[in-house]
């Protein structure tokens, strides 16, 4: 397998998922999202945002394992893209963190994402925050499924110990006039450290998973897909093959990322099965992409049609972006 980037890097979003071991039936998860821009300079919000961390995100809280129900839930924005200013007339990312603790309760099933969606997405939400929501569900689930499969219940686990992580990272690169996103997973299953003598002792299992997509400025189109994984374990850590997943990639081919390629995707994998992660992780391309477009070729002085100064979210994509909030008001007035 030949997996290489090329072109100029312009962004890295980064996403990561831990559980824990609570008391019995509990567990504990600890997940973020981090967004490094890598080049550009973006008008918005009355100021200019140059490279650096855009936004880091947390959500933390307590899962009932047997219900797969959040029984505790909490948000955290260390990072955020506009604090309180003149421009935004005292608005912050942060001003509506609180409608993340009422997510608590909410099942891990299939009613998941629309609940999700309903509680902190649109205008009163944070893109960022309902990105990582997505993630978290799906991925608790899937995780506390294996747990189940590879866990030795003669060997209980210790409190706090971590038996789970998953981590992707989406990196965006400039290269001959496209986008060229490559993303990497890893699902890492831990044995008990009760019946561990080293520390590679601890793998129990690991799922990789690779991504390359190029795609256009104008329409967003995957023009490209690539997919392979990698399963592996104590045994097999140095024989495991990655395999072509040629069949999924075949599944999203030409789909656009503006819009559309979630229910897409969620319509052609349907019961996912093994293929959960994969699928976890493709969801994850389309809010990346968005991400990386900031920093494509200063990409507010590229866009066909741009009438204002500045850039900024689509109307009601989120709190700072409302159509009643400061910066959409601001945004009006500069139109012609």
């Amino acid at each position: 397998m030949s997996f290489t980037a090329s072109g100029i890097p312009i962004h890295t979003r980064q996403l990561s998922v831990t559980l824990r071991v609570a008391c019995e039936g509990r567990s504990t998860f600890a997940a973020y999202v981090l967004d490094l821009r890598k080049r550009g300079v973006v008008p918005v919000g009355g100021d200019l945002q140059g490279t650096g961390i855009i936004h880091q995100m947390h959500l933390d809280g307590t899962v009932d394992e047997e219900r797969l129900v959040f029984e505790t839930i909490q948000a955290r924005m260390p990072t955020v893209a506009f604090e309180p200013s003149a421009s935004s007339e005292g608005e912050s990312c942060r001003d509506r963190i609180d409608r993340v603790d009422h997510l608590a309760g909410t099942p891990l099933d299939a009613s998941y994402s629309r609940r999700v969606g309903a509680q902190i997405g649109g205008a009163l939400g944070c893109s960022h925050v309902l990105t990582l929501a997505h993630l978290v569900g799906p991925t608790i689930a899937w995780a506390i499924g294996r747990e189940r499969a590879l866990h030795d219940p003669a060997v209980p686990r210790a409190l706090g110990e971590r038996y789970y992580r998953r981590d992707l990272t989406v990196d965006g690169f400039v290269a001959d006039g496209a986008l060229e996103l490559v993303g990497q997973m890893s699902d890492l299953h831990m044995r008990e450290q009760a019946s561990c003598t080293t520390a590679q002792d601890r793998l129990a299992e690991q799922l990789e998973v690779r991504m390359r997509g190029r795609l256009g400025l104008e329409n967003m189109l995957l023009a490209e897909i690539e997919l392979w994984e990698r399963r592996r374990d104590l045994a097999t850590l140095d024989s495991a093959e990655w395999r072509s997943r040629e069949d999924r990639a075949a599944q999203v081919a030409g789909a656009s990322l503006a819009s559309g390629v979630s229910a897409r995707l969620l319509r052609e994998f349907g019961d996912p099965g093994d293929d959960r992660p994969l699928l976890d992780a493709l969801l994850m391309l389309a809010p990346a992409t968005i991400q990386c477009f900031a920093s494509y070729r200063d990409t507010w002085t590229q866009l066909r049609g741009a009438t204002s100064s500045e850039t900024g979210g689509f109307p009601d994509s989120c709190y700072m972006w409302r159509r009643d909030g400061a910066f959409h008001r601001r945004r009006e007035r500069q139109m012609p």
